[in-house]
């Protein structure tokens, strides 16, 4: 692993850390992790966290990165579990152990005790491209897989660590390939954009609508790339002979 990349996989593990403690970081943290900042690298620092949703010493204020959309949705969501029960950590680790026990009660109320939490997460991974209702979808049905993996923790204190981190890791996925759906959109609608130009430039030289072989050889276009540019956009058929 290069220096760089371990790098950044610290930041990203102090960023995992600051969700499962709620939205924060302490400096203490941060001073243990990188001793060797200088305050250049550190201001660079806190402003990565500030955009990610996480504060230094004690968690962001909601308006400095909820919108008034998202607020709403996660108050929405927060009414609906207001009756739930309160679990403290002694009334968890029971049900954590009737659970594992195969005491579908047991799991229920468990699976219930992690809804709220779920939705705080979802507060931290909202501004990625990600609306936070489907972030929240996400997040509920993580925490329903993490209850079948609960045989995978060594002692029931551990439970908190497991099913959260599953819950983030399914909204960091969501958000990735939402990301990376939006990124192939935007190449697609560039190379769209090219051929468009280009069609209405040899038209213009013909005289005429040029044809899809013509526009493949004076463009180096890939000819089922003009076919789908055809098949997207209506400006085409004005330039190409289809």
């Amino acid at each position: 692993m290069t220096d760089q990349q371990e790098f950044i996989a610290k930041i990203s593990e102090l960023k995992d850390t600051a969700i499962l403690q709620g939205g924060q970081i302490s400096e203490a943290q941060i001073e243990e992790t990188f001793p060797d900042l200088t305050p250049e690298q550190k201001n660079l620092l806190e402003e990565y966290f500030k955009q990610n949703n996480i504060g230094i010493g004690e968690p962001l204020n909601e308006d400095e990165y909820l919108d008034a959309d998202e607020s709403k949705v996660i108050k929405m969501y927060l009414d609906e579990l207001e009756e739930l029960e309160d679990v403290d950590d002694d009334l968890k680790r029971v049900l954590v152990m009737g659970a594992l026990n195969g005491d579908n009660e047991a799991k229920e109320r468990l699976t219930n005790s992690y809804l709220k939490a779920v939705v705080d997460v979802a507060k931290l991974y909202t501004g990625q491209g990600v609306d936070a209702g489907d972030l929240i979808g996400e997040g509920n049905v993580a925490l329903a897989n993490a209850m079948t993996l609960l045989g995978s923790i060594e002692k029931p204190e551990d439970c908190d660590e497991m099913v959260m981190r599953t819950v983030m890791n399914a909204m960091e996925e969501m958000i990735n390939a939402e990301n990376a759906e939006v990124d192939v959109n935007r190449k697609v609608l560039k190379l769209v954009m090219e051929i468009i130009g280009k069609a209405k430039e040899l038209s213009e030289e013909l005289r005429r609508k040029c044809t899809v072989e013509e526009l493949a050889e004076e463009g180096g276009f890939k000819t089922e790339d003009i076919l789908e540019a055809i098949r997207v956009s209506g400006n085409c058929g004005d330039f190409i002979d289809v």
